[in-house]
């Protein structure tokens, strides 16, 4: 039965592979073990170029940096995360994001309940 569950897992985490090479890197060569390279690696600047592309491009942001990162990794990452166009739309995602991933509670107006 635990045997089956980590079928489960590896299939799921394949399946967010597949997902972020199709969603961010769909203009380049890059395969699952370079994307596990990165990870791997001591390397800040290309985890951040990695989470960049997810920010910009993943159409499953919150699964797919839940799967990639520990949660140390993603605080560091959305500290130094600075948008580079579409500012309003991304920053807005990236509190929707903290408060998913990081468990914070970022108020944002544009989400909020309106009185009428």
């Amino acid at each position: 039965m635990a045997a089956n569950r980590k079928w489960i897992k590896v299939d799921k985490d394949s399946a967010v592979y597949s997902q972020l090479i199709k969603d961010c890197y769909w203009d380049c060569n890059v395969t699952v073990n370079d994307i596990m390279t990165i990870l791997q690696s001591d390397d800040f600047r290309q985890k951040q170029s990695l989470f960049s592309k997810i920010i910009y491009n993943s159409t499953d942001k919150a699964r797919t940096l839940q799967v990639l990162f520990n949660k140390e990794m993603l605080q560091r990452l959305f500290s130094t995360f600075e948008s580079s166009y579409n500012h309003n739309y991304i920053d807005r995602y990236i509190l929707i994001l903290r408060n998913i991933l990081l468990g914070e509670n970022n108020h944002i107006e544009s989400l909020a309940w309106k009185i009428r």
